[in-house]
């Protein structure tokens, strides 16, 4: 083979090889390149596990409207060096359970439950976490497992409260959480009907005290005090017009219709009285 012919088969050669060694290259650059990610991913779901819970409501994040992670644990909780071989709460309420853990783990941690919250903007809104119960059953767990194991808990339930993990300047410290919008939104009343006028006649209840009756002063007295007995005063709400003998009431339906049966048990009255009464001489 002459110098020409050998030059020729060489550069043919590199010209194959030339693009299998470019996809070679590209493939170990794509692998070193993500192996960093990889690593990263995987040490950030690791630190997730400890540092984030699904039972607390998540945040979004403005930038990419995405959930963040929230932060129930703080990255500088140490368990205490004890790890419970069972754990049997059965119903006990979340003070009793914050009194056994406390002994449990001979006061390693402090632990903080709200005594009571109610809504500043409704107070027919509250709620008592003291009084939660919890029932659960565990087997070789640390302090922050138990806790955990209760938010998982109080989000299977939708219980409106969660455990955060917290230090207070050096003391750890479980304090336990209320989430608003867990809480069951109470139904607001409707408005009262507005109150309506009836008149009434009781020109048969006036007239001489003989006959059974009375006088238009002694009905009004005794109409306003056995409404008071049942609904307070009647201030402006009862009204009399002597000329007319007219009654005029203004209120709900139910106190009308009680001024309606106060009238009608007067003329039972009036006319058992009558009944009473001796003959007149022809």
């Amino acid at each position: 083979m002459n110098r020409d012919n050998l030059e020729t088969d060489m550069k043919t050669k590199l010209t194959i090889q030339t693009p299998a060694l470019t996809i070679l290259a590209t493939i170990i650059a794509i692998a070193i390149t993500s192996a960093p990610l990889v690593t990263r991913a995987a040490d950030n779901k690791a630190a997730a596990r400890f540092t984030t819970s699904p039972s607390t409501a998540p945040t979004i994040d403005p930038n990419t409207g995405l959930p963040l992670p929230v932060v129930w644990i703080d990255p500088n909780w140490k368990d205490p060096d004890k790890v419970l071989p069972e754990v049997n709460y059965d119903g006990l309420p979340l003070n009793h359970i914050a009194e056994i853990l406390r002994k449990e783990f001979n006061n390693a941690f402090d632990v903080l439950i709200p005594s009571g919250w109610q809504d500043p903007n409704n107070a027919a809104v509250s709620i008592d976490p003291q009084s939660i119960s919890v029932k659960m059953q565990l087997r070789k767990v640390t302090a922050s497992e138990v806790f955990n194991a209760m938010n998982l808990m109080f989000e299977a339930e939708n219980t409106p409260c969660r455990w955060e993990l917290k230090l207070n300047g050096n003391r750890p410290t479980a304090m336990l959480r209320v989430l608003p919008h867990l809480l069951p939104a109470v139904a607001t009343q409707p408005p009262p009907p507005p109150p309506t006028r009836k008149v009434h006649f009781v020109g048969d209840l006036i007239g001489d005290e003989k006959s059974g009756r009375m006088t238009m002063e002694q009905l009004v007295k005794t109409v306003s005090e056995v409404y008071q007995m049942s609904y307070g005063q009647a201030k402006g709400m009862l009204q009399f017009h002597k000329e007319t003998q007219l009654l005029v009431f203004t209120g709900t339906s139910d106190q009308i219709e009680f001024i309606q049966g106060t009238l009608s048990a007067l003329r039972m009255k009036a006319q058992a009285e009558r009944k009473q009464l001796p003959l007149k001489p022809q």
